[in-house]
């Protein structure tokens, strides 16, 4: 009987190398979020705090595993529809802060809710699903602007909270997605030219610190000293820390408060200064390597193309996260505000997270128990 409920059951598909790997880096982002905050008394409680978003994700992505994707691919439109009222109530009547409306707050509680860090993850469910639907039009140029303009209104409301570095993410999204489901070239060359003209047209609509960001990149030396003092002391920090770093809680950046937001966009630079290139700084990106791998390695193995988009959308997200994240601290790239994924701080974003890897091992468990029984 127990043998029977064996080969029967979806969990005996379930990843458990994904999930080892998630949680092993989520706990060293724990350990750095505590190191990164040591000198900050007011912060103290944000490792406890990450501990438990930490669990929250655990719980929730074990729930949504056990959902068939399925069942949220056919209620796709349900969840665009749902997404876009968040995001209007954000705009309308969402709690500010550091010149932004992103969140709408728990009332009886400190909670906030940032829903564009929901709707990132299940943007690849939304619009894997509707590229799915469609892919006997994916040649018709009416079908490339019909997918502009599905992901164009949710973009259109995160960028007015303002929220730039969100906003090119779900474009990146949108780009991966449908050069998979396999886009004409020739759309790809028009977009492209079009992409180029609305960058130059929303640029003086930014919000000043976001232009600030942009030009303080494009002409350093032309910037104000406060523009680059974190970039400056981002780029101090990891110069500093060498091959074999200065040792855990004994990083002079961030300890001594010289590195600001130290605990969400900069903790690469807290951990390569402390831990090092080798201990830091490879074993996150290998870490991270690793997950988009077992993501990946998911896509490859599922016939379903609705399955197989979400799988690359969920790993573009953290992709682009990583690769943006890991740029803004060695100067490679603008400083978006984005996170380094299951290292930084944050609850909504940690907790996202996770519901993707819940969404991941939902198509990998319906699709081997497809194939195995």
């Amino acid at each position: 009987m127990i043998d029977q409920v064996r080969r029967t059951s979806v969990w005996r598909y379930f990843d458990i190398w994904l999930v080892a790997a998630v949680l092993l880096l989520t706990s060293y982002g724990i350990l750095m979020i505590r190191s990164a905050v040591t000198g900050a008394p007011l912060q103290a409680g944000l490792p406890a705090d990450q501990v438990r978003w930490a669990i929250i994700g655990v719980v929730l992505m074990l729930v949504v595993a056990s959902i068939d994707y399925r069942v949220l691919t056919s209620s796709h439109w349900y969840i665009y529809v749902g997404l876009i009222l968040t995001l209007v109530w954000v705009l309308v009547g969402g709690a500010l802060g550091n010149d932004a409306r992103r969140w709408i707050p728990i009332p009886g509680s400190e909670i906030r809710i940032q829903p564009s860090e929901f709707g990132r993850i299940f943007l690849p469910v939304m619009f894997g699903q509707f590229l799915a639907s469609r892919r006997d039009r994916i040649g018709q140029f009416s079908n490339t602007i019909a997918s502009l303009i599905y992901v164009g209104i949710p973009i259109a409301l995160i960028f007015v909270q303002p929220d730039f570095g969100m906003s090119v993410l779900y474009i990146s999204v949108w780009f991966v997605i449908i050069w998979l489901a396999g886009l004409p070239l020739s759309h790809f060359a028009i977009l492209a030219v079009l992409g180029v003209g609305t960058l130059a047209a929303v640029f003086p609509f930014l919000a000043d610190y976001q232009q600030e960001r942009i030009t303080t990149f494009v002409n350093p030396e032309d910037a104000d000293e406060d523009d680059i003092f974190n970039i400056e002391q981002a780029q101090i920090s990891i110069g500093s820390g060498g091959w074999w770093g200065k040792g855990y809680l004994n990083g002079t950046q961030s300890q001594l408060g010289f590195l600001r937001v130290q605990h969400t966009d900069f903790i690469f630079s807290v951990v390569t200064e402390e831990m090092g290139l080798l201990f830091g700084s490879l074993v996150v990106i290998l870490s991270i390597g690793f997950i988009l791998w077992r993501i990946l390695r998911v896509a490859w193995l599922t016939p379903d193309p609705a399955g197989k988009y979400i799988c690359v959308g969920i790993a573009t997200v953290i992709f682009f996260q990583t690769a943006v994240n890991i740029g803004m601290n060695v100067r490679l790239v603008p400083v978006t505000g984005l996170t380094l994924p299951f290292v930084s701080y944050g609850g909504s974003s940690l907790t996202t997270l996770f519901i993707g890897i819940g969404i991941v091992q939902s198509v990998l468990m319906r699709h081997r128990k497809q194939e195995f029984g």
